[in-house]
């Protein structure tokens, strides 16, 4: 396959999950080229997994370039700005994003990048094809017109919501007229290398049936896809998932364990990690919470600075005890404390008094060693304290600043960051593969045939589903 695709000018690949799709792109960035490939995907969850893959299996990182399709395309708006001109910031997405992608795509279509490109690219590989709305097709035939492209996807994988009706162009009529059908893959490598080929089989019949409309049968494969009824008491309800999480990591150890959550509703995904030890959240790539705790930074002061910075750290991590600190504190600098001051607490008080940077940055990095402290968000902690300390080095720039830097970093890079064990919805968690996963509500909101398909297809040994009926699936 490798050779077809490396001999064709234009051509796409239909890939349902597991069925060997990276290790195929790995084989062909393995063939030393004079110039590096480019390699573009959605998520910097899917540049991330591609990133470890590629090093593990130890490609020459001359061979690539790897980065979301908007994280390229933010790089080459942000290094021709007077060609690429953005009126927008990334505080507004619905209206930073597209216009980004307007503007490049008019200056792709000039002509002017193509000696440039030529010279940077050997050939254009998109990942996640599935996911381009029409303006991200319109800018990948551009490219097209430059580089060798060949395109990966499913149809069936199509879970990105633009919020815009008709927004993405139909795979057969218009895709494959644009980037022929090289070929399709069948073989359930996932599940094939680990040992549960019935359960690599049952999932692409999965796939036919969603997508002929029907439904699916939790009972059809009972040796590795457990279904558990939901009572519709939610109290009830998160106790049983919890425990049923628990013995799972109880059970095999050392394996990893994606949980996935509503699709619109993150704080609720936010929660069930706040209340599970060993379960991480992985976040948008926006990372809003950020952000705005960023700003807050920048306008406050005293001691509605320190109530700001608790609050949010209490969202990030377990026992802040907010009003129990914020009386320590209160009491300390009016020195009527009967205790001595926990290192965090000196620190508080230490920056209601002198609010420097530097004052919170000693903040955000002793309340995670408070006593019965976990981070259950390490992902947007570790950027808010990065962000903090970029901030440090760089007074010219507002906190916020500091942030939207690092977000970009992130964005740009890969969330390296992602754990093994972690919680999030089924568009953060495409592109994932796990040992185990567990589906809080398989009828949940926004849970249609292409996102339970997603999330279906992520456990390489075992599927763990919860819904209140035995047979799920809708259009």
């Amino acid at each position: 396959m490798e050779d077809l695709i490396l001999e064709s000018r234009l051509s796409s690949i239909v890939a349902p999950a597991g069925c060997g799709k990276t290790q195929l792109i790995v084989n062909i960035l393995r063939r030393n080229q004079p110039k590096p490939y480019l390699v573009l995907t959605h998520t910097t969850a899917g540049v991330s997994a591609l990133k470890k893959r590629l090093t593990r299996e130890h490609i020459p990182s001359k061979n690539y370039s790897v980065a979301t399709i908007d994280g390229w395309l933010i790089r080459i708006a942000y290094s021709f700005r007077g060609s690429c001109h953005v009126g927008s910031t990334m505080e507004n997405p619905k209206l930073f994003y597209p216009e980004v992608r307007r503007a490049v795509l008019k200056y792709l279509n000039s002509g002017a990048l193509n000696c440039i490109l030529k010279a940077s690219y050997s050939r254009l590989l998109v990942d996640e094809y599935q996911d381009c709305d029409v303006t991200q097709h319109d800018l990948i035939k551009a490219l097209a017109t430059i580089l060798p492209t060949t395109i990966f996807g499913d149809p069936m994988q199509c879970i990105f919501d633009f919020g815009r009706r008709n927004a993405m162009p139909e795979w057969n009529m218009c895709i494959g007229q644009d980037f022929p059908l090289l070929g399709e893959l069948s073989t359930p490598w996932r599940w094939e290398n680990a040992g549960t080929p019935r359960l690599g089989r049952w999932i692409l019949d999965v796939r036919e049936e969603l997508m002929r409309g029907g439904q699916v049968d939790l009972l059809s494969c009972p040796e590795y896809v457990t279904w558990h009824r939901l009572t519709g008491l939610q109290q009830v309800d998160l106790a049983m998932q919890r425990n049923v999480q628990h013995s799972i990591l109880n059970k095999y150890p050392n394996d990893s364990l994606l949980v996935i959550g509503s699709s619109v509703n993150e704080l609720s995904r936010h929660q069930y990690a706040q209340g599970t030890s060993r379960i991480e959240v992985v976040e948008q790539v926006q990372l809003c919470g950020v952000i705005l705790a960023a700003t807050m930074f920048d306008q406050q002061v005293g001691f509605q600075l320190i109530k700001s910075l608790l609050d949010v750290t209490a969202s990030m991590i377990t026992n802040i005890e907010v009003t129990h600190t914020l009386r320590r504190v209160t009491s300390i600098l009016a020195k009527r404390n009967k205790t001595a001051p926990f290192p965090h607490e000196q620190a508080l008080c230490t920056l209601a008094i002198e609010g420097t940077r530097r004052n919170l940055l000693t903040v955000l990095e002793l309340l995670p060693l408070k006593s019965g402290t976990r981070i259950y968000r390490k992902t947007a902690y570790e950027a808010l304290k990065d962000a903090v300390s970029h901030s440090i080095s760089q007074p010219s720039q507002t906190i916020a600043e500091a942030a939207s830097v690092i977000r970009e970093r992130i964005r740009h890079n890969g969330d390296k960051r992602i754990p093994s064990r972690a919680i999030g919805s089924t568009l953060l968690l495409k592109g994932l593969e796990t040992d185990h996963c567990i589906i809080l509500d398989a009828q949940g909101k926004g849970m249609n045939a292409k996102n339970l398909y997603v999330a279906l297809s992520r456990g390489a040994k075992s599927i763990t589903v919860f819904s209140a009926d035995r047979y799920i699936g809708y259009p």
